[in-house]
């Protein structure tokens, strides 16, 4: 949906009146030309100058379909004073990469964070953008089918809209069912997990997580914009934007759900928590004159149906951001590169322990490597605040002879710590059925592991006699590629 502040390009006759260079626009979408029987390696789409009101700040959104090998980059410049800007970029995407946003820089009154960019003391009138599209393989091309920008419109009263009394159905979890070691981006995976599984996707929110996930260290992990990538490369087309009470009523009216950010409380912030929360809306009510917001709230409580809460209006309104992120159903044609699910077969050898099996993929054995879930590192929390019995000790250095001053040059200033990359993990989990059926397989109890000897260890039956039970095994890879297989044990 196309406000003043936003504007998509998502079609063909809107990509054709761009400049292509070395790319052609084919279905719907942007793809690099061939030459001599193989796509180029490399190609640009530029926008025309997109007139937006006033503004401070902008965000750029994009939805690709990127195979292995290849990967695109969106750009963005401003016209700031009658000139432009340089241009400034928000990082190569494909779930296939160590990803990383935008580093964090400042040109003049621009500054560059992760997934925006903002002026300082400045307005814009107008935003360029451009994509560049990157093979390895001359056989394989990324394709996009939506570029979008958002701008933070200053001087313009934000629109209520219409009131609206409706509720979406949309799928709740909860962060404290979903594995530990992402729970600092789990929040935002599990909204779009929400959005996309009442169409029926059946997607787990920790494919999303693997998926989305900013490695760009010292950087919040939840990337909007690839969040929105993300989706996209799910075939659900998706934009972050700048929005207001109108929008979201107006998305609401539709059938739609949204993402919003919402500013935590002091007391969250000092206990460790990030200063933002992800939530999916799903709706507004007026129960006994109150108006109320229908959220799917990951943070909630432990469990998943404790994920539906509502908060007064005034409240949300005070807590909300105005960043959101869009959505729509999923495309019939889904794109290329988007992360896959394949079936395992689960064996126990004859020499192995009890209980430990093996996964066969297209008949031939396929071991998990020891780091397919990253360090040992146990319990993970994520960014929970810890209990004080768990806070871990400081490092402690060994003690040392003093030295005489002049025997060990000492510089004036201590250089800074260089901010910690986080770690690429896969995902290890095994589930059993649980009492009553689900409707999405992310409702299910799943219980997370790590490999052991190339494989996963699962339960034995204790008699003989005992019915044997039917357990089921996800291994997501970074990517957000799936191994799932079921063995009866």
């Amino acid at each position: 949906m196309d406000t003043k502040n936003t504007f998509l390009l998502q079609d063909t006759e809107m990509f054709m009146r761009g400049e292509l260079d070395n790319v052609t626009v084919s279905g719907g979408r942007i793809l690099l030309d061939i030459v001599q029987g193989g796509h180029v390696p490399y190609g640009c789409y530029t926008s025309p100058a997109i007139t937006l009101p006033a503004f401070d700040a902008v965000r750029v959104s994009w939805n690709a379909g990127t195979p292995p090998d290849t990967a695109v980059e969106a750009q963005a410049r401003v016209l700031v004073d009658g000139n432009w800007s340089a241009w400034s970029s928000f990082g190569r995407w494909s779930p296939y990469l160590d990803r990383e946003g935008a580093r964090p820089a400042t040109r003049g009154p621009l500054v560059l964070c992760s997934d925006h960019l903002t002026l300082d003391s400045k307005i814009g009138m107008q935003v360029q953008l451009r994509i560049y599209l990157y093979t390895k393989d001359e056989k394989k091309t990324p394709s996009v089918s939506l570029l979008g920008v958002s701008v933070r419109a200053v001087d313009v009263i934000p629109a209520g809209g219409r009131p609206v009394n409706a509720k979406l159905n949309l799928m709740p979890y909860t962060v404290f069912s979903r594995a530990p070691a992402l729970r600092e981006v789990m929040d935002l995976a599990i909204c779009l997990t929400s959005l996309t599984n009442r169409w029926g996707a059946d997607i787990l929110p920790e494919e999303f997580a693997l998926a989305m996930r900013d490695f760009q260290p010292g950087q919040d992990q939840r990337n909007l914009s690839f969040a929105a990538a993300a989706a996209g490369c799910w075939g659900f087309p998706a934009w972050a934007c700048w929005a207001d009470l109108a929008l979201l009523r107006a998305e609401v009216r539709a059938g739609y759900g949204v993402i919003v950010a919402l500013n935590r409380r002091a007391v969250e912030i000092d206990a460790g928590l990030t200063p933002i929360r992800y939530a999916a809306l799903r709706g507004f009510s007026n129960m006994d004159g109150t108006p109320c917001v229908l959220l799917i709230d990951p943070w909630a409580g432990s469990s998943n149906f404790d994920a539906e809460t509502q908060m007064p209006l005034d409240e949300f309104l005070v807590a909300w951001n105005n960043l959101a992120l869009c959505m729509r159903q999923r495309q019939k044609s889904l794109p290329e590169g988007m992360p896959e699910r394949s079936s395992v077969w689960l064996r126990h050898e004859k020499e192995a322990p009890e209980g430990l099996y093996q996964m066969y993929l297209g008949g031939a054995p396929h071991p998990l490597p020891d780091d397919f879930c990253g360090e040992d590192r146990s319990p993970a929390a994520g960014n929970l605040p810890r209990p004080e019995s768990e806070t871990p000790a400081p490092d402690s250095a060994p003690e040392q002879e003093p030295q005489p001053e002049d025997s060990v040059p000492q510089p004036e200033e201590s250089a800074p710590a260089a901010p910690v990359r986080p770690a690429a993990v896969g995902v290890l989990a095994w589930s059993i059925p649980d009492e009553r059926p689900h409707a999405t397989t992310a409702h299910r109890t799943l219980h997370f592991t790590r490999p052991v000897s190339g494989g996963i260890h699962l339960g034995t039956r204790t008699a003989p006699s005992e019915p044997p039970t039917k357990y089921t095994v996800y291994a997501i890879d970074t990517a957000g590629r799936m191994l799932v297989g079921d063995v009866m044990v």
